[in-house]
C-alpha cells in the first residue's frame, strides 16, 4: 500500500517533500559547524602530548620565561612548545596513540597541537613517527622546509633533515609528500629523497636505500615495548600516557567504581600529587608534573580512591577522546588571602586528590561542554555540573584520607621545588587545621610573577654572548658530493607515480622496523631533446591537485641553549 501511494503521488509534492528534509539535514549539519569552531576557539585543547623518555641533553623552551629549561620526563607538550635534542641524545614524545621518536642532533617544533590537528615542524635531524590510528594519521602532517608529510594510512614512518634536503621513510603504512608545485606518495619499504632548486625553488626528487642504522633499532625497539601494553581494555589509547600502565602497575576492580588500576612500587608516605613538581603551563595553568616514569595518565585524567590500605586511579568508564586536564585536585584558599593559609607563619598552599564523585571544576575559564567532556568518565556519580566555583564550604572525598591533603610553602609552587621535601617544612597544627574541616573555597594559586623575555612566542634567542645559530646545527654544512647530485632524477610539476608495489617485509630481523627489501633504483628518465629535461609517463593516480596558495614552510633560524 505504501508503494502504491508514492506512485500516486504528484511528482512536485514529492521532490518538494525530499528538497525539505534534505534543507533540514543541510542546516542541521551547518550549526554543527559553526558550533564546533567556536568551543574549539575557546576552550583549552583537550588532547596534548608528553615527554615520554629522553636519553643525554635535550632541551624545552620556554616561551614565558624566554630561555631553554632542561627537559623532563612527563612535561604536557602543547602548541608553541619546541624540543632540541643534543647529538648524543634521543627523546621519545607521545600524543594519545601516536609516537613521535628524536634522534640526536634534533630539533622540532609543536606548529599545532589540538582536537583536530597534529602538526609538526622538523627544523633539522631525524623523527620517527608511528601513527597506529586511522583516524589519527588523517589529523597528523610534519612540515620541513621542503614540503609537508602526511601519513595516509596508520604506519610508521621516518622522516630526515639533512644538509639541503628531506627523506621520507616509509617502514609500513603509505606517507604523502606535498610542495607548492608538486606531491607523491611513498609507500611501505620505500625511501625518497627531496630537495628545491633554481630561483623558482623547483622540487625534485629521487628514490634511495632505506637507512638501516641505530636510530632506526632504537626505534623499533621502543615500539615493541609499546605493542605489550593490554590496558588499552580499560582506557582509550588516545588517553596520552597509557602506555606505561601495564609496565608499572596493575588492574584489579572497586566494587563501586570498577576497574582500579595500582602502582607497583611506592614511597612508604606516597600520595598522588606529591612526589613531583608544579609548573605553570600555557594555557591551563599550574600543571603537575610527576616523577615516576608511569606518572602522566593518573594525574591527568580519573580520578584516585584509597581502596584496600592503598592508593588506586580510577580512570572511570571508556572515552574515546578523553579530555586532558592540568591537574585533577582542590585547591584549598583562606577567606583573607588569595592562595594559601596564615597561621601563625608564612602563606602555605595545600590540595587534595579528586575521587570519583568529586567533580573537576577548572580555574581557567571553560565552556560548558568542555566541562562535561573533562568529567566526562565519572559523570554517573556527579548530580548537575556547572562551571562556577563553590564558594561556600566544602568537603571533598578523599580529606578524610591519612596523609592524602599535600601542604607547602607557597613559593614551592613558583620556583618549581619538588614538593615531597617541601612538606616537612609546614607546621603539623597548620596542616591538620587544613585537614579537619571543611575548605572554604576551591581557589588555585595566581600565576607566577615573571618577565615575558619574548612576548608572543617569538623564535627563541639566544643568550647574551652566546654563539647564533642552532646547538645541533653549529657545524658548518657538508659539501654535497657532485656524484650524488648527478644521481638525482629532477621532477616536473606533475610528480610521476613511483615504481611498483614492493615485495613482502622480512621478518627474519627482529630489531629494526619492518622494511620492504628495496628493488633496483629505477632506470634514469629518457631525455627530451627539445628542452633537455627528464621526463616520465604521467600516472593519474598521482598527479598534483590544486593545493590553493599555501606556502612551504620557511626554515627558522636555531636557538642557542642558556642553562636553566
Amino acid at each position: 500500500m505504501i508503494t502504491t501511494r508514492r506512485a500516486l503521488m504528484h511528482p512536485t509534492s514529492y521532490w518538494r517533500q525530499h528538497l525539505a528534509a534534505g534543507l533540514t539535514v543541510l542546516l542541521a549539519i551547518m550549526l554543527g559547524l559553526q558550533v564546533r569552531p567556536a568551543f574549539a576557539a575557546d576552550d583549552p585543547p583537550g588532547r596534548v602530548g608528553r615527554i615520554t623518555d629522553h636519553q643525554g641533553q635535550a632541551w624545552l623552551w620556554d616561551p614565558d620565561g624566554g630561555e631553554w629549561l632542561a627537559l623532563q620526563r612527563n612535561r604536557p607538550i602543547t602548541a608553541g612548545d619546541r624540543i632540541s635534542v643534543e647529538g648524543s641524545g634521543r627523546v621519545e614524545l607521545h600524543v594519545g596513540s601516536t609516537a613521535v621518536r628524536l634522534d640526536g642532533g634534533s630539533e622540532i617544533e609543536v606548529k599545532r597541537l589540538d582536537d583536530e590537528r597534529i602538526e609538526l615542524q622538523l627544523h633539522s635531524g631525524s623523527a620517527a613517527l608511528r601513527v597506529r590510528s586511522p583516524e589519527v594519521a588523517r589529523e597528523v602532517s610534519l612540515d620541513t622546509v621542503e614540503g609537508r608529510f602526511a601519513p595516509r594510512r596508520a604506519g610508521h614512518y621516518r622522516i630526515d633533515r639533512r644538509d639541503d634536503a628531506s627523506f621520507a621513510t616509509a617502514w609500513s603504512g603509505e606517507i604523502r609528500f606535498e610542495a607548492a608545485d608538486s606531491a607523491i606518495s611513498v609507500t611501505a619499504g620505500r625511501r625518497a629523497e627531496f630537495w628545491q632548486e633554481g630561483a623558482q625553488r623547483t622540487t625534485h626528487y629521487s628514490w634511495v636505500e632505506p637507512d638501516r642504522d641505530a636510530f632506526s633499532d632504537w626505534v623499533a625497539s621502543a615500539d615493541r615495548e609499546d605493542d605489550r601494553s593490554a590496558s588499552a581494555r580499560y582506557v582509550s589509547p588516545e588517553m596520552t600516557g597509557w602506555e606505561d600502565l601495564d609496565r608499572n602497575g596493575r588492574w584489579d576492580n572497586h566494587p563501586e567504581y570498577g576497574a582500579l588500576w595500582v602502582p607497583t612500587v611506592v614511597a612508604a608516605d606516597w600520595a598522588p600529587y606529591r612526589y613531583g613538581h608544579w609548573a605553570w603551563v600555557r594555557p591551563w595553568g599550574w600543571t603537575w608534573i610527576d616523577d615516576a616514569p608511569w606518572g602522566f595518565a593518573p594525574f591527568h585524567y580519573g580520578r584516585w580512591v584509597s581502596y584496600g590500605g592503598r592508593w588506586g586511579w580510577a580512570p572511570g568508564r571508556w572515552v574515546a577522546r578523553p579530555v586532558y586536564a592540568p591537574a585533577l585536585v582542590a585547591w584549598v584558599g583562606g577567606p583573607a588571602v588569595s592562595i594559601g593559609v596564615t597561621v601563625g607563619g608564612p602563606s602555605v598552599v595545600g590540595w587534595v586528590p579528586l575521587a570519583p564523585r568529586d567533580v573537576f571544576r577548572p580555574s581557567y575559564p571553560v565552556s560548558s561542554v568542555y566541562l562535561r567532556g573533562i568529567n566526562a568518565g565519572h559523570r554517573q556519580w556527579h548530580g548537575p555540573v556547572t562551571p562556577r566555583v563553590p564558594t561556600g564550604p566544602v568537603m571533598y572525598t578523599n580529606q578524610g584520607v591519612p596523609g592524602a591533603v599535600t601542604v607547602v610553602p607557597a613559593n614551592v609552587l613558583a620556583a618549581r621545588r619538588p614538593v615531597a621535601p617541601a612538606v616537612a617544612q609546614v607546621d603539623s597544627h597548620v596542616r591538620n587545621n587544613l585537614v579537619g574541616r571543611p575548605w572554604q573555597r576551591q581557589a588555585a594559586p595566581p600565576a607566577p610573577t615573571r618577565v615575558i623575555a619574548v612576548p608572543g612566542g617569538a623564535v627563541p634567542a639566544a643568550r647574551p654572548g652566546a654563539q647564533t645559530g642552532s646547538p645541533t646545527s653549529n657545524a658548518a654544512p657538508r659539501a654535497i658530493d657532485p656524484g650524488r647530485e648527478r644521481q638525482r632524477v629532477p621532477q616536473r610539476p606533475d610528480l610521476p607515480a613511483q615504481p611498483p608495489a614492493q615485495a613482502a617485509l622480512p621478518t627474519a630481523r627482529p630489531v629494526p622496523p619492518p622494511t620492504a627489501a628495496m628493488p633496483a633504483s629505477p632506470q634514469p628518465a629518457a631525455r627530451d631533446a627539445r628542452d633537455g629535461r627528464e621526463r616520465r609517463g604521467d600516472d593519474p593516480d598521482n598527479l598534483r591537485r590544486d593545493l590553493g596558495t599555501r606556502p612551504v614552510p620557511p626554515s627558522r633560524p636555531g636557538p642557542t641553549k642558556a642553562e636553566p
